[in-house]
């Protein structure tokens, strides 16, 4: 069956999470991405120092249905390789810091001078120009930097960051999506494109409503832990554990008075209206805490989900990885690694019915396609040993001591 992208070519020059996220998704769609990696690999491959870097958990998340060719890039050889590339592709993503392509010799001006209608996508920290242009970057330091931490956490607490790479996962998105737009347009003019996005504007991009209330009000918002400040948000402890319950409007908090057994809450002042429910927060979970410790979890969550209120288990990760809606959602899937062996990676979250998109192969080992991939750029078994004799294309992994 046709994937929507079947045909199309990418070369990957990413690495860690961000740019890597936007061409898996490119590959989860059909194109044949090709990852050129240096000889000692992905820096992804080397984020928990426990694993093998053949077997990183986190380079296998972000690199399934990939070929890995190894190139170094800083040889003239490598930069060869690079070029024949390009030559039969359709799209092209980086995210190295700004001038490093220009020294490269692979910058969007070169590239184009190869194949005039290449797509070139270019993610960077902060943007190609500007006063943080050549300035390191990485997701945590964007949320910081984003505004992002300035509203995670406990009112009087520290900021914080987010659990997980939000930013790095969400530019990663935006980036596919930015290439898919600019191959239909390519489909309609015949022309390619230059995309160029950065961390920092995602950052900001995930916080649009609140940077347009904060515009408009001309003030900061507020940590609320896991409150809101537009409606009743509220992180509850039964016997068992925890539970969040949402009231978006005042007929989820009549309902909700209902199920706990608690109508008078309704007659009370300090709870009669949005604005002062929020106000009086604190009262309110007060007074609800000894209830909702006389149960478990489970017994709340049915009883309140039976009556139309919005709320669920606060899980763990070992819980939301066999649950039974996201199994019914197929949003993990289960793959045999050649070095990790059994794992399981998460799925495209949205599923196209008339051409399935999903995880086929997992990450490949580091150059796994190397000889295979230099065959179809017209290397000859003799330059193919060449290479390798070189160090141009062998694989060296690091290893600590």
């Amino acid at each position: 069956m046709t994937k929507p992208l079947d045909g199309i070519r990418v070369v990957d020059l990413t690495r860690v999470i961000v740019g890597p996220v936007a061409t898996m998704l490119l590959a989860d769609m059909g194109a044949d991405v090709v990852k050129v990696e240096p000889p000692a690999g992905d820096d992804t491959r080397y984020l928990q120092a426990e694993h093998n870097p053949e077997s990183c958990p986190y380079f296998i998340a972000v690199n399934r249905n990939k070929r890995s060719i190894v190139a170094d890039i800083t040889a003239p050889e490598g930069r060869e390789i690079v070029g024949r590339l390009i030559a039969g592709a359709d799209v092209l993503v980086h995210n190295f810091r700004p001038g490093i392509v220009e020294r490269l010799g692979i910058d969007y001006a070169a590239a184009r001078a190869i194949r005039p209608d290449i797509v070139y996508c270019s993610i960077s920290a902060f943007g190609e120009d500007g006063p943080y242009a050549r300035r390191p970057g990485t997701d945590v330091l964007l949320q910081a930097m984003g505004g992002l931490m300035s509203i995670t956490g406990e009112p009087n607490g520290r900021p914080m960051r987010a659990g997980a790479p939000v930013i790095d996962m969400a530019a990663g998105i935006s980036a596919a999506f930015a290439v898919v737009s600019a191959l239909l347009r390519r489909l309609r003019t015949g022309e390619g494109e230059y995309i160029e996005g950065s961390l920092f504007d995602q950052a900001v991009f995930l916080q649009s409503p609140l940077f347009s209330a904060a515009a408009l009000g001309k003030r900061n918002p507020e940590r609320l832990g896991n409150w809101s400040p537009l409606a009743l948000v509220m992180d509850l402890r039964a016997r068992d554990g925890d539970l969040l319950v949402s009231l978006p409007s005042a007929k989820f908090w009549r309902l909700f008075c209902e199920v706990v057994g608690m109508p008078e809450l309704r007659a009370d002042a300090r709870f009669r209206s949005t604005v002062s429910r929020l106000a009086n927060q604190q009262s309110l979970m007060e007074l609800l805490a000894p209830r909702f410790r006389a149960e478990t979890v489970a017994r709340w969550v049915e009883r309140l989900v039976a009556a139309g209120v919005p709320c669920g288990p606060v899980l763990s990760y070992d819980a939301v990885l066999s649950d039974p809606q996201l199994e019914r959602n197929r949003a993990f899937i289960a793959m045999d690694h050649e070095v990790a062996g059994p794992t399981k990676v998460v799925n495209f979250p949205f599923r196209l019915r008339h051409a399935p998109v999903a995880a086929t192969r997992p990450a490949p080992t580091l150059g796994k396609h190397t000889d295979e991939i230099l065959r179809e750029l017209g290397y000859d078994t003799e330059a193919i040993g060449a290479l390798r004799r070189r160090g141009i294309t062998t694989p060296a992994l690091l290893r600590e001591e």
